[in-house]
């Protein structure tokens, strides 16, 4: 496997990962001027993040399809699926669409991707418990991984290695 597919298939999973604690954490999160990111990781740390994030690639190839099958099973290409989803989360989706039927097929596919999301989100957190990290952990490790370059390289090293 590539460098870059590595790269953009772990970047995934950082989304992930972030997404499925999004709704327990949200009241608990400063607000980003005070958030703090913890780069201090132990070696030992860092390998089980990169080990998970190596085993995790599988499983979001397969939810990545399967996302991508429930939207077009409903007549929909993910590009517009996006802007619809967009204009939903900003309260405005009939500025994007009038058409009863579209939002009708967008709501169904909605509710697919949401499983399929839900389905995704314990299937990572069962692969991060069973390499004996605490999922709070690896969300820290996440936000260190996309915030601070000194984690960032370090983990892109490990991986780097593992090629």
């Amino acid at each position: 496997m590539s460098y870059s597919k590595l790269s953009k298939v772990f970047s995934f999973s950082i989304l992930l990962s972030l997404c499925f604690a999004f709704g327990v954490m949200a009241q608990q999160l400063p607000t980003p001027q005070q958030q703090q990111v913890n780069d201090e990781f132990t070696d030992e740390e860092y390998e089980k993040f990169v080990k998970i994030n190596m085993e995790m690639i599988p499983l979001q190839e397969q939810a990545q399809q399967k996302m991508m099958n429930a939207i077009n099973e409903q007549g929909i290409d993910v590009e517009r699926f996006q802007m619809l989803a967009q204009a939903q989360q900003a309260g405005n989706i009939t500025d994007v669409s009038d058409d009863p039927e579209e939002i009708a097929k967008f709501n169904e596919a909605g509710q697919e991707v949401m499983k399929v999301q839900e389905e995704t989100n314990q299937e990572m957190q069962k692969t991060i418990s069973e390499n004996d990290m605490e999922v709070q952990k690896f969300q820290e490790m996440s936000i260190a991984y996309n915030q601070s370059p000194k984690v960032k390289e370090k983990v892109d090293s490990m991986i780097g290695d593992l090629e």
